[in-house]
This record gives structure tokens, C-alpha cells and sequence, in this order.
């Protein structure tokens, strides 16, 4: 039987929980912020309170450096121009640049502001920077790490998102209750729009080009949208007390929100502008990562947990244990993986981003590709790569046959986007497992 030696896998139904959950890596003192970077593979954790960054390697979950950078690091972002991370530290009121190929800081710069919160323009590759005391944006060239000019702001800005079509950056400014647009050509405030009280995070929506803000008054609860094309308010929506974060999944073009005080997650529908969901949470709510080539949405929880949701159906899909308190989010997508900063517990927990097939050596065999091969509509099926005289078949997460494969194209076109196993040698004892993902 032709099979490559280094693609021997045993496939097991894991535990529920275990399906997902990897392990948990040591931080330090409050872990707040996340960053990955597809360069190196490496996933970047800013520790507020140990002034330090700790680095993990993507493919091991191994800790490869603790880099020391300024006081109380509070946002960090990968620059692809020359591989790399910046990190913005809140109490030192500088900025320190990483090197993503030797992991250490090559430059700290003078901010002149307590940096919060960041997003970057890959048109001009700046990054533009919350500050407060003095409240300004502060813009940063990636290249040069100079800081520009910084925008003077009335009120203290608390929330940041991009619009790729119409390259403007809009921010949040809580006390005044309004969300400025920021053009990126000129760096000029184009508009100022007045929102709900307290506006305090922001996402953008792709589909419908329009922002959608979350608020920090929870007696309001007021979630604004924002029609980016006449920078004017469309609908304020009230999905639930305190909702405090807000995020984009573009696949099914919905708005997660987090609502703190009701500890429900709300799920409105980019088109309509309607929740079309109201998901129960354990725990108050805290930031989001959406994975769209898989279908799902992880959700933080201050119950100690992060919640698997289903993108298309809005339902809960899992229910996965973590370290204490986890805020933030990121996903791997090279090794499909989410990470979460766990604020209490000073780790990181690491998720398999799709559960169901544990996927273990044996032996001497490994995995050629760890990562998947992403597909949309045909799966082609060579000779030269599987025995093609034995069963070759896909299965889904479950481990469950969905589709048996012929040589040539096979049409996986009306199947849900996900992770999916293509398998030869049987359904049992497979000799041969390569991890496929289809997409819409």
C-alpha cells in the first residue's frame, strides 16, 4: 500500500471538552494583550503587570522568550514590513519594537501618551494609537517608528477599527459620546457623529461597510451602527445590559456583542441590523475571535471558559474549560489554534480551533503538514499521494464518514465549511489522514 511515511496518524473520538482543549502555558502577572505573527509562527502575549511580553512557539506551545519591554504593556500588533511587534506600554508612555526574528526589542520610543488600544493601515503601514492624558491618536510609521503628529482629541478615545474601503480609521471617545472618522491619506478628522452615552469599543462590517459601537454605560446599553459611506447613526439597538465589546464574523455577516451585566452574548445581523440571537453565558462575557474558515466564533467568559459557537446556526457548540479569567483572543491560523490571555491566572490557555478528532502519533510517524489544506467546492484526489485500491473517504470532526472520495475532482461543495479528514486505509485504522478545510 503506497502511503508517505511521515503521514502514519491514529484518529480518536477525544472527550468533549479534551476535543478542543490543548493545555495551558505559563505567562506572567496579567495577560492582556495578543498577537500573532505568521512570519515565524510565533503567538505574542503583552503581560500588563510584568512588563514583559512572553512569546510562544505556534507548532510546539513551547515558551521561547520572555521579552522585557516598558511599564504595563496594554496593546500589541505585528507589522508584516521587516517582521515586526510592537508592543505600546500604558504606564511608560513609549512603545517597544520586537524583532520577530531574533525576539528582542531593537528600539523603544517616546509615545508622550498613555497608549490604549491600536489598529494598523496597511495602505501607508501606520498604526494609529489610543492615548489618553493627554488624549490625542498618536500615528506611528512602521518603517521608521517615527511619531507623527498626534490628533488632538476633546475627550479620552477608548475604541479603535479599520475600514478597509474607504481607508479611514474611526475611534470611540467615551465622555463626549461620539465616534470621529479619521481619513488615512491626510490624516484630518472627517467626521464627527454623535452616538448612545459612552461609546467604548468598535468593530466594522465588511459586507455592509458600517461600524458598530459598544458602550461602557450600563444603564444605557446602547449599541450604535454607523454607515461609513454618510458617517451618519442608521439604528441604535439595546441587546442587552451592558454591552461592552463588540465583534465582526464575516462569513454569515453578524455582530457579536458581549453584554457584561445580562451575561448573554447578542448576535446582530450586519444586513438588518436585528438580533437574530441571545446566547446565555455562565460568566460576564469578554472579547471575541471570529474564525470564519472554520465557521466558528470563540467566545471569553469570566467564568473561566470560552464558548465554541457555531457562526451559521448561533448556537453553542462547546463549552471549553480554561485558566482564570480570560479576556482577549487570538487565532493561529498555520496551526489552528486560539489562544486566551487568562488575566487572573497569569497564562495562556491554548484551543485546538476545531475539536472532534484527536489527532495522535504513532510511533515514529508524524504529520508532514500539521497545518490543513483549504478547499472550496472541489476536493482533487491524487493517485500518486493515496492507494487508491483501499477505502479513501472524508470525515467530519466527529470522526463520522460524510462523503467516500474517487480519484480526480470531488465535488464537497454543498457540505458546511469546516475541518474535515480525508482518509485511506479505512474508517477504523486509517493508514494514511490529511486535515482538509473547506470554505464557502
Amino acid at each position: 500500500m503506497r502511503t508517505r511515511a511521515l503521514c502514519l496518524i491514529a484518529l480518536s473520538v477525544a472527550a468533549a471538552c479534551g476535543q478542543w482543549f490543548e493545555e495551558t502555558v505559563p505567562a506572567d502577572t496579567m495577560p492582556y494583550a495578543l498577537c500573532y505573527n505568521p512570519q515565524n509562527d510565533f503567538v505574542y502575549c503583552a503581560n500588563w503587570g510584568g512588563d514583559n511580553v512572553t512569546v510562544i512557539d505556534g507548532m510546539t506551545n513551547e515558551i521561547v522568550a520572555t521579552v522585557p519591554v516598558g511599564v504595563e504593556p496594554h496593546a500589541i500588533i505585528y507589522s508584516p514590513l521587516n517582521n515586526k511587534v510592537f508592543c505600546f506600554n500604558e504606564g511608560g508612555l513609549t512603545f517597544s519594537v520586537i524583532d520577530g526574528a531574533t525576539n528582542t526589542v531593537e528600539a523603544t520610543e517616546s509615545l508622550g501618551t498613555h497608549p490604549w488600544d491600536i489598529v494598523r493601515c496597511p495602505v501607508n503601514d501606520k498604526l494609529y494609537v489610543l492615548g489618553k492624558n493627554p488624549n490625542v491618536v498618536a500615528t506611528v510609521d512602521c518603517g521608521t517608528y517615527n511619531v507623527e503628529t498626534p490628533i488632538t482629541l476633546s475627550a479620552a478615545p477608548y475604541g479603535v477599527c479599520y475600514d478597509s474601503t474607504d481607508n479611514r480609521v474611526y475611534i470611540a471617545t467615551r465622555y463626549d459620546s461620539t465616534v470621529r472618522a479619521i481619513d488615512c491619506a491626510s490624516n484630518t478628522v472627517i467626521a464627527t457623529i454623535k452616538v448612545g452615552p459612552a461609546p467604548n469599543n468598535l468593530c466594522w462590517n465588511s459586507r455592509e461597510n458600517r461600524v458598530y459601537t459598544a458602550t461602557a454605560d450600563a444603564a444605557d446599553s446602547t449599541v450604535a451602527v454607523v454607515d461609513c459611506g454618510s458617517n451618519t447613526v442608521i439604528a441604535s439597538l439595546k441587546p442587552g445590559q451592558y454591552p461592552h465589546r463588540v465583534s465582526y464574523e464575516p462569513t454569515e455577516s453578524r455582530v457579536y456583542v458581549s453584554n457584561y451585566s445580562s451575561r448573554t452574548v447578542a448576535v446582530i445581523d450586519g444586513a438588518t441590523n436585528q438580533v437574530v440571537a441571545t446566547i446565555p453565558t455562565s460568566g460576564s462575557p469578554e472579547g471575541f475571535c471570529a474564525v470564519p474558515e472554520l465557521g466558528y466564533v470563540f467566545a471569553a467568559t469570566q467564568s473561566d471558559t470560552v464558548l465554541v459557537i457555531d457562526a451559521a446556526s448561533c448556537s453553542v457548540f462547546a463549552r471549553v474549560g480554561v485558566g482564570r479569567n480570560p479576556i482577549t483572543l487570538v487565532y493561529n491560523p498555520r496551526d489552528n489554534r486560539v489562544y486566551t490571555t487568562d488575566y487572573y491566572g497569569a497564562t495562556v490557555s491554548i484551543l485546538r480551533a476545531s475539536g472532534g478528532i484527536e489527532e495522535a502519533p504513532q510511533g515514529e510517524a508524524r504529520m508532514a503538514n500539521p497545518g490543513a489544506t483549504i478547499l472550496r467546492g472541489t476536493l482533487n484526489l491524487q493517485s500518486a499521494i493515496y492507494d487508491l485500491q483501499s477505502e479513501v473517504a472524508l470525515l467530519d470532526v466527529s470522526g463520522r464518514k460524510v462523503l467516500g472520495l474517487h480519484p480526480g475532482a470531488n465535488d464537497v461543495s454543498r457540505l458546511s465549511p469546516g475541518v474535515y479528514f480525508v482518509t485511506a486505509g479505512g474508517v477504523r485504522n486509517p493508514l494514511h489522514s490529511d486535515k482538509v478545510l473547506i470554505l464557502r
